[in-house]
């Protein structure tokens, strides 16, 4: 919801985002919703995988009652 939000596609089809911090926040939660390895001692790799919700939870924080999402 939040990416339809904030993107535009052009006419010639590429994408414009509304502005630089939607587009940084987006990047963030695809990471985190992306498995990626992360490093251990014992040299394995283990792979970290969230929610769409878990990981806008993460970029923005925990839901305020009274207050609006993305509203602004």
């Amino acid at each position: 919801m939040f990416q339809m939000t904030q993107v535009r596609t052009t006419p010639d089809s590429s994408v414009m985002w509304s502005n630089e911090q939607s587009r940084h926040m987006m990047d963030q939660m695809t990471q985190l919703m992306n498995p990626t390895p992360s490093d251990e001692s014992d040299g394995t790799a283990h792979f970290v995988v969230l929610s769409s919700e878990e990981a806008f939870r993460q970029v923005f924080g925990r839901d305020r009652p009274g207050r609006i999402r993305c509203g602004g």
